[in-house]
């Protein structure tokens, strides 16, 4: 199961390694893990056996490029929720 981690805080309220993402746990035998962004939930995905690791460096790829063409800009919430998955999907390959 994976779960998206979402807030009706404002990003301003978030400390500066971004908002708490909760460990991943079984119920009933069964993962459940939580993720912000699609590159978490791939890296996620990738660690359970679930996705290959060229997936996850496509879909690292394109969040990155999707972010850029938005104009969001460097410093900005979701740049610090991406670049903490990034990092995640890095460790795991």
């Amino acid at each position: 199961v994976f779960l998206h981690v979402v807030s009706s805080d404002p990003p301003s309220s978030f400390p500066p390694s971004g908002l708490f993402i909760p460990p991943p746990k079984l119920v009933n035998g069964r993962p459940v893990v939580f993720f912000r962004t699609y590159v978490g939930a791939a890296a996620k995905a990738t660690q359970l056996g679930l996705m290959e690791p060229d997936g996850l460096m496509r879909v690292v790829e394109e969040a990155e490029k999707n972010l850029q063409a938005k104009g969001v800009p460097e410093g900005n919430n979701k740049w610090v929720d991406l670049e903490r998955d990034v990092d995640e999907a890095y460790r795991t390959l």
